[in-house]
C-alpha cells in the first residue's frame, strides 16, 4: 500500500510538473510567434519607408516637356542653278551637313557639325559677320563655298561621293540635324561665327593670325587637336620649281626682285603660336603666310620648306583648311572617344552656350 501511495502520489507531483513545463513551453513559443511577428512587421515599415523614398526621388525627377523647335525659313541663293530657293533651315542644313562632312563619321561629329552650320547661316541671315547678301542677289545665304557654307540636294549627292549608299547616309545626316534642331551657339547672348575646317594639323589657330584685321575673339582661339593624324588630310607633300615660285610671285608683287635660286630667295621669318607660318620673305618682299598658301593652292600655314637642289621647294603641310575654330577631323575623333557633341562644341568653342534659337534672334531672323 506504501508503495502504491508512494507512487501515486509521486505521479501526481510529476503530472502537476509536465504540466508546468508544458505551459511553459507554450507560452515560449506563443512569444516566439509574436516576436516573428514582430520582425516582420518591422521589416514591412523598412521596405513600406524605402519604397515611399524612391517614389519620392521619382516625383522629384522633372518631367521631361516637349520641345517646340523654331519654325524658320531660310532663302539660299543656288549658285550651280542661278536661282534664289526657300527652304526650312533644317532642309537646307541637311544639304549643308551632306557637303561639308562625311557622313561616315560619328554621329556626334555630325551633330555638332548640323549646329556650327546652323549657327553659321542663321547669324549670316542676321547680317552679321561679313555677310554680303548683295554677293547672293539678297539671299540669305549662298551655296558657294568660297563665301557661305557648301551645300547639295539629295538627287547631286551620288555625285560627289560615288561609293555611298545615298539613302543610308541621308538618313544619318538628317537624324544629326533633326536630334539637334534648333540648337545654336552663343557667347554672352550673342550668336557666334562658328567658323571650322576639315583637319588642324593637331593644334587650331587664333582667328587674329588668319584674319589680321579681326580683333581676337575669345571663342576662337587655339586648342589642342588629338587624333587627326590618321587622316589623309593631315600630311601633304607638294614640290614647287624655282621657276614656278619666281612666276607666281611676279604675277602677284611686279615689283619683286629675286636675289637667285630659292635657296637663297625663300626663308620663314616668322611663325604664330600652333606652328604655323605667320610671315615669309621672298627675294626682296615679306608677305603673309596665308597668302602664300594661297598663292601655291596648299593645304595649311602649318608647313616644313625644305629644298631639293638649290632652285625646287619641297613643301609639307598639316592639317586642311584655315585652322580656326572647330577641326571637323578633331570632332570625329573625339566623337569617337565617346564625346557628345556638347563636349566637343564647348571644346573648339571656349566658353559658348549650346541653346535653341531665343525668341529676339528667331523675330530679326524674320524680318525683310
Amino acid at each position: 500500500m506504501g508503495l502504491k501511495l508512494a507512487w501515486g502520489q509521486g505521479s501526481m507531483n510529476d503530472i502537476k510538473n509536465y504540466e508546468g513545463i508544458d505551459l511553459w513551453l507554450k507560452e515560449g513559443n506563443c512569444l516566439k510567434k509574436e516576436k516573428r511577428k514582430l520582425i516582420f512587421l518591422l521589416a514591412c515599415l523598412i521596405v513600406f519607408f524605402m519604397l515611399t523614398k524612391v517614389l519620392q526621388k521619382k516625383e522629384e525627377v522633372p518631367q521631361e516637356t516637349e520641345i517646340i523647335v523654331p519654325d524658320v525659313e531660310i532663302t539660299v541663293y543656288n549658285a550651280r542653278e542661278d536661282v534664289i530657293q526657300v527652304m526650312q533651315l533644317d532642309e537646307y542644313l541637311t544639304g549643308v551637313v551632306a557637303a561639308e562632312m562625311e557622313a561616315g563619321f560619328a554621329l556626334e561629329a555630325l551633330k555638332a557639325q548640323a549646329i556650327a552650320a546652323r549657327t553659321y547661316a542663321l547669324g549670316r541671315a542676321l547680317g552679321k559677320y561679313g555677310s554680303n547678301m548683295e554677293r547672293h542677289l539678297g539671299a540669305h545665304v549662298c551655296t558657294d563655298s568660297t563665301h557661305c557654307q557648301a551645300w547639295i540636294p539629295k538627287e547631286l549627292y551620288s555625285t560627289w561621293y560615288p561609293k555611298a549608299d545615298v539613302e543610308e547616309n541621308w538618313t544619318r545626316i538628317e537624324q544629326a540635324v533633326n536630334e539637334t534642331s534648333g540648337l545654336i551657339l552663343t557667347y554672352e547672348g550673342e550668336i557666334i561665327n562658328p567658323l571650322y575646317h576639315a583637319n588642324s594639323g593637331g593644334i587650331t589657330e587664333d582667328i587674329q593670325e588668319v584674319w589680321s584685321s579681326v580683333n581676337p575673339v575669345p571663342y576662337l582661339q587655339s586648342v589642342y587637336s588629338e587624333g587627326e593624324a590618321e587622316y589623309s588630310s593631315f600630311e601633304k607633300k607638294v614640290t614647287v620649281s624655282g621657276e614656278k615660285v619666281r612666276e607666281v610671285l611676279m604675277k602677284a608683287y611686279p615689283e619683286i626682285v629675286f636675289l637667285g635660286p630659292v635657296s637663297e630667295d625663300v626663308q620663314v621669318i616668322q611663325y604664330t603660336g600652333s606652328r604655323r607660318v605667320k610671315d615669309i620673305q621672298i627675294g626682296s618682299i615679306t608677305i603673309p603666310g596665308t597668302k602664300f598658301r594661297e598663292l601655291f593652292s596648299l593645304y595649311s600655314t602649318q608647313m616644313e620648306i625644305a629644298f631639293k637642289g638649290d632652285d625646287e621647294l619641297e613643301i609639307t603641310t598639316y592639317g586642311y583648311g584655315h585652322g580656326v575654330g572647330m577641326s571637323q577631323c578633331g570632332a570625329n575623333a573625339l566623337a569617337e572617344k565617346g564625346k557628345d557633341f556638347r563636349y566637343i562644341l564647348e571644346y573648339y568653342y571656349t566658353g559658348v552656350d549650346i541653346e535653341l534659337i531665343p525668341e529676339d534672334i528667331l523675330l530679326m531672323s524674320k524680318e525683310p
